[in-house]
């Protein structure tokens, strides 16, 4: 009969605490991700100061901002005018200041981007990531086209993915739906709204 011997024991057991540690990483990436920036808290910079101003229901100056940059994207500036012009985070405000549910899924929605850009990009905020940075982030929180597989390789990569997939599919949706419904995307399409009845002219020729 063999008999391992305590080095060959030992050197297992220590194989297999690597192995296992590493799938651990994997498996509980928010607390990985937490206990490294406790660590190591990086000191860098917002360098996009330029907060949107203006009277808001529920958003801060900064979550309106991120969240105006993100719809910038879904409904961009062309030839034409985009979401940004059309002020849709301003519209947007007030519909998620009606909603608890929806006050909860922005928060955390933005938080997940600030979280993105720290961790792929290492920079503070979504706001200092430039055009393509954004949109890879944004692709990631899309799940639109994208097998079951690679999701659930992002639920393991990253914390918050499926919060994140919400956050997007509303924030797209509402998106289209407040800029298509202003008068700013009637024109972008050509529609010149709905029809006016314009009263009867000829009113006091009228029998009773």
């Amino acid at each position: 009969m063999k008999v391992n011997s305590p080095k060959q024991f030992t050197r297992r057991k220590f194989i297999g605490a690597i192995t296992l540690s590493s799938f651990l990483s994997l498996l509980i990436p928010t607390a990985y991700f937490f206990s490294l920036r406790n660590t190591k808290k990086k000191k860098i910079s917002l360098t996009s100061r330029n907060l949107i101003s203006g009277k808001f229901e529920f958003f801060t100056p900064y979550q309106a901002t991120v969240i105006d940059e993100a719809l910038s994207l879904i409904i961009p500036t062309d030839e034409d005018p985009g979401a940004k012009e059309a002020g849709v985070v301003f519209k947007l405000d007030g519909i998620v200041a009606s909603s608890d549910k929806l006050k909860e899924l922005y928060t955390k929605g933005i938080e997940w981007l600030d979280y993105m850009a720290e961790r792929v990009f290492e920079r503070e905020s979504f706001l200092d990531l430039n055009h393509n940075e954004k949109v890879k982030i944004l692709k990631i929180a899309d799940s639109s086209g994208l097998s079951y597989i690679y999701k659930v390789f992002l639920f393991l990569r990253y914390r918050g993915t499926r919060t994140a997939r919400g956050f997007f599919k509303t924030l797209k949706q509402q998106t289209i739906e407040v800029f298509y419904t202003s008068e700013m995307g009637w024109k972008v399409v050509g529609y010149d709204g709905p029809p006016q009845w314009s009263g009867n002219p000829d009113y006091n020729e009228c029998s009773l």
